[in-house]
């Protein structure tokens, strides 16, 4: 079965990251978190990886590539 997964880009995010010590660390915003670079952000805009700055960045879509099938969990 394929889970398909929207977020509304006015909406606020949050994100919780537990560790195996039990401490919580909560970021409200993707932009908040370490390691995530979100300016420039648009609507359709994909968070890769670039091994050049070691950040997710946020980029521009692909020409030609339509919805994403991110697997079936």
């Amino acid at each position: 079965m394929a889970i398909k997964v929207s977020v509304p880009s006015a909406s606020t995010r949050s994100v919780n990251i537990v560790t195996s010590n039990s401490k919580q660390t909560t970021a409200t915003t993707l932009g908040q978190l370490q390691g995530v670079d979100i300016t420039g952000v648009e609507d359709g805009y994909a968070l890769v990886y670039n091994a050049a700055s070691g950040k997710f960045e946020a980029t521009a879509p692909i020409d030609g590539v339509g919805n994403i099938d991110g697997g079936s969990y």
